[in-house]
């Protein structure tokens, strides 16, 4: 079970991690289109799903095998992060991860203490194996992976283009 808190960040602001609600489609899709019109950390680029939808998807998500969380900083959307169980019975005993940190909230702790509450909420839900996808440019992400205990288990030679370039999709994983 997931309790919202607040964590105090590195430049002393304290962020509220909690799960995600109904009522954050509009902002939690404005936060992935942010985060995804970078186009360089997250695979999205731009989330096209109408509102209701989105109220709908997030109003059905199992709390039992799914974590979807939010990180706020004076109310306003900058961090999710998300655990999905498999769904199979061969692979309910893995999740995999997924994060998006807004640019003004990066390298300030928070995608960090996020990964930290990821981690502990499944191991709690007895989740062996923690799975994630990251591009191989994205250096800071894979210094915080490795940092927790994430390996590398595959990569995919010039899976993504970016920014004109071929770049490998790296597969990370960590056992519980």
């Amino acid at each position: 079970m997931f309790h919202p808190h607040y964590v105090t960040l590195k430049n002393g602001r304290a962020a509220m991690i909690r799960f995600v609600e109904p009522r954050d489609a509009e902002a939690l899709i404005a936060h992935v289109n942010e985060v995804g019109a970078e186009k360089v950390y997250i695979m999205t680029e731009k989330l096209q799903i109408p509102l209701s939808e989105q109220e709908d998807h997030l109003r059905k998500i199992d709390r039992t095998t799914t974590l979807f969380l939010l990180a706020l900083i004076d109310g306003r959307v900058v961090g999710s992060a998300d655990v999905q169980r498999g769904r199979q019975t061969k692979n309910a005993h893995t999740g995999d991860l997924g994060i998006a940190i807004r640019k003004e909230a990066r390298w300030i702790g928070l995608g960090r203490a996020m990964l930290e509450d990821c981690i502990r909420w499944a191991r709690e839900v007895w989740i062996h194996k923690l799975t994630l996808s990251v591009f191989a440019t994205n250096e800071s992400a894979l210094a915080l992976y490795r940092d927790l205990g994430f390996q590398e288990e595959a990569r995919l030679k010039g899976q993504v283009i970016l920014e004109g370039r071929p770049v490998d999709e790296i597969l990370m994983a960590r056992w519980l």
